[in-house]
């Protein structure tokens, strides 16, 4: 089952990546590699994403796959939220968002994070 999704909320479309739960290895490189497709084939500008890394082990190797795949993605990304951000992770999308030069906007709750999403 995959973990990248288009879903619909409130007449917009949003891109979802659940990463809920994942550790580092090939899983983690194939979504990011079919996010990577999906967004890259929307218009500039466009895209909303909703990154869930709730309960996600991370690691150097992925921190850095993340910082290519973020910016690649800049030219698409009209809006970033993100879920499950806690402790060390908080330093690791600090550091995404420098190299990337994107800005992300962090939640604790889904429901609010696609609220938002669709405002942006």
């Amino acid at each position: 089952m995959s973990r990248i999704k288009v879903v619909q909320h409130k007449g917009k479309e949003i891109i979802t990546m659940d990463f809920a739960g994942l550790r580092p290895g090939d899983e983690f490189r194939a979504g990011i590699e079919e996010a990577r497709r999906l967004i890259a084939a929307r218009p500039a500008k466009a895209v909303r994403t909703l990154f869930d890394a709730t309960g996600a082990t991370y690691n150097a190797e992925m921190v850095g796959v993340l910082k290519e795949f973020t910016k690649h993605n800049e030219p698409y990304v009209r809006a970033s939220a993100v879920l499950g951000i806690e402790g060390v992770l908080s330093i690791a999308l600090v550091a995404i968002s420098r190299f990337s030069g994107r800005v992300f906007k962090t939640f604790k709750d889904r429901q609010a994070a696609l609220d938002w999403l669709v405002e942006q």
